[in-house]
C-alpha cells in the first residue's frame, strides 16, 4: 500500500443540529466516504469538534463556573464524546480513539495502517490545533476541514447578502481578514473558520487548510465532491 495519509477535521456543528439532535444524515455521508476510501490511506485521521452541543453546555454553565480551565475542560470533553460517537458510527474494528496526546502520537508513528478518530486532547487547544498537530506528525501539509460553511467569505454571509466567497488565500490574507495577531490566544467556542493559534501554527509550519462543507453537504451526494470545493488557505 502507498503510505499516503489524510487528516480530516469534522466540525461539531455538522454532528449536532441546533436542538442538539445527532445529524445522522451527514454522518452517513462521512461513513460512506470512509468505507469507500479507507483502504486508500495508510493513516486515516478524523478529528471531531463540539459544535452546538458544546456551545449550549457552555452557555448553561458559564455563569456558574468562573474557572476558565474548567470551562475549557468541559468543552474538550464534548469533543471527545463526538469522537466516540463518530468512531462508533463508522463501525470499523480498526479504529483507535486516543485518550491522550501521547497515545495519539504513538499510534500515528506505528508502521501499520489504521484509523484514528479523536476529540480534543490538550486544554487550551481547539480541535483545529489537534488536527494540525496530527498532520504535522504525519508530515502531511494539508488538513481538510468539514464545516458549516462552504467557503471563507470576505464578510459574514449571515449578515451581508453581498458576501463574496474566497476560494484561494494566503495565511497573511487570512490573518488580515480576521485581524489575527501573533499574540492572540485561543478562546473556546469562538467562531472562526480556523482558530487563531492553529492558524499561526500552520503558517509557521507552511501547512494548508482546505475549508469545505456548508450547503454542499445537502446539495452534493458524495463527500468526495464536497471535499473538492471550498477555500484553500496556504502559505
Amino acid at each position: 500500500m502507498d503510505k499516503k495519509d489524510i487528516v480530516l477535521k469534522v466540525g461539531g456543528s455538522l454532528l449536532y443540529s441546533e436542538n442538539q439532535d445527532i445529524n445522522f444524515d451527514i454522518m452517513g455521508k462521512i461513513k460512506s466516504w470512509y468505507v469507500e476510501n479507507k483502504d486508500i490511506y495508510w493513516k486515516f485521521v478524523m478529528v471531531t469538534g463540539g459544535g452546538t452541543l458544546s456551545r449550549s453546555l457552555q452557555s448553561k454553565v458559564g455563569n456558574n463556573i468562573a474557572n476558565e480551565q474548567a470551562l475549557h475542560s468541559i468543552a474538550m470533553s464534548v469533543t471527545q464524546t463526538s469522537a466516540e460517537l463518530l468512531g462508533g458510527f463508522l463501525g470499523h474494528s480498526n479504529i483507535f480513539i486516543p485518550r491522550t496526546l501521547g497515545e495519539a502520537y504513538e499510534y500515528l508513528l506505528e508502521d501499520t495502517p489504521g484509523t484514528l478518530v479523536s476529540g480534543g486532547l490538550k486544554l487550551g487547544w481547539s480541535t483545529d490545533m489537534d488536527a494540525a498537530v496530527f498532520a504535522d506528525i504525519l508530515f502531511e501539509k494539508r488538513i481538510y476541514k468539514l464545516s458549516n460553511i462552504e467557503y471563507v467569505y470576505d464578510k459574514d454571509p449571515k449578515k451581508h447578502s453581498d458576501a463574496t466567497p474566497i476560494k484561494d488565500m494566503t495565511w497573511k490574507e487570512y490573518f488580515d481578514l480576521f485581524s489575527i495577531t501573533d499574540t492572540d490566544e485561543h478562546q473556546a467556542n469562538h467562531s472562526l473558520p480556523i482558530d487563531k493559534v492553529s492558524a499561526r501554527f500552520c503558517r509557521n509550519k507552511e501547512m494548508s487548510f482546505f475549508i469545505c462543507g456548508g450547503k454542499n453537504l445537502m446539495e452534493k451526494e458524495g463527500l468526495g465532491d464536497i471535499l473538492s470545493e471550498g477555500t484553500l488557505i496556504h502559505p
